[in-house]
């Protein structure tokens, strides 16, 4: 956000900067996920862990509730266990940002051996000092149909 003078207010611009990651975070993410579960690349599991905070929760489109050491080693044991996915991201939209998190929705449509899922997502991303990338604190998907 500008003044009347034109200048970016810091807090604004720094802000937006992490807007803008947030976003591509979720996109980052996805293909990361498609890339391991065809098993191609990185067959180390930090490729798919260190987008994660380690205190990470999601709430699965039947309601389940995975923590972050569920999904650790359900990513371990899964490389490679799901070769003709597809996983297309779209409608993205950051629906609340602050200093450290971004609140993101978007939908998710799934392609496998024939068989097509949808969902709306909602993803808490965290702004640590300590990584590159927003991390996942918190997911919550909703079956579309």
């Amino acid at each position: 956000m500008a003044d009347r003078d034109g200048r970016t207010d810091l807090h604004t611009k720094n802000r937006d900067d992490f807007a803008a990651r947030a976003a591509r975070e979720v996109v980052d993410l996805h293909t990361v996920l498609q890339a391991w579960f065809n098993a191609e690349g990185s067959e180390d599991v930090a490729t798919v862990l260190d987008h994660f905070d380690e205190g990470f929760t999601m709430i699965t489109p039947t309601g389940a509730v995975v923590t972050y050491d569920a999904a650790r080693a359900g990513f371990a044991a899964g490389r490679g266990g799901r070769r003709s996915l597809v996983m297309e991201i779209s409608d993205v939209v950051v629906r609340h940002v602050d200093a450290t998190s971004a609140l993101v929705s978007y939908r998710e449509r799934q392609t496998q051996d024939g068989k097509v899922t949808n969902r709306l997502s909602t993803a808490l991303l965290l702004d640590r000092p300590d990584r590159a990338a927003p991390v996942w604190r918190h997911l919550q998907e909703t079956w579309q149909p």
